[in-house]
């Protein structure tokens, strides 16, 4: 949403680092193009130096965030909350002990991430693949 992306390239912008599924980046959308452009503004994001981007390969295999969409956002008091997002709608989590195993599972996930550099790569080849399909 654009109300995301303006937080993440305006002046100020936080400091933001993703781990994103390989799967979801291979998973075909139905305008080719719309594929290509999210590729595309992917590769852009990643160069930006407030933003690190990781791609958990589907090799990694099963984690402790399998099929989570988790965002851990810091408050003014200092505390951490997540938020966890799913086809349906999304939910907060204030709970410490929740958050905490939440923030567990996250720490091991870089480890088991292609760096952002080898991410770049990915991304850039995924989109040198569908510029050269036939069938695009």
């Amino acid at each position: 949403p654009a109300g995301r992306r303006g937080l993440l390239e305006g002046e100020g912008a936080p400091l933001f680092r993703t781990i994103l599924s390989e799967a979801a980046l291979r998973t075909a959308l139905r305008s080719t193009e719309e594929w290509r452009d999210q590729l595309e503004h992917l590769s852009e994001m990643a160069e930006r130096p407030n933003l690190t981007l990781q791609v958990l390969p589907q090799s990694a295999g099963l984690h402790g965030l399998s099929s989570t969409d988790v965002w851990f956002l810091r408050l003014p008091d200092s505390r951490t909350v997540a938020h966890t997002e799913h086809g349906y709608g999304g939910e907060l989590h204030e709970e410490s002990v929740a958050v905490e195993r939440m923030q567990r599972a996250y720490d091991a996930m870089p480890d088991l991430a292609l760096s952002p550099a080898e991410s770049q790569k990915l991304v850039l080849r995924m989109l040198e693949e569908l510029l050269c399909h036939p069938s695009t």
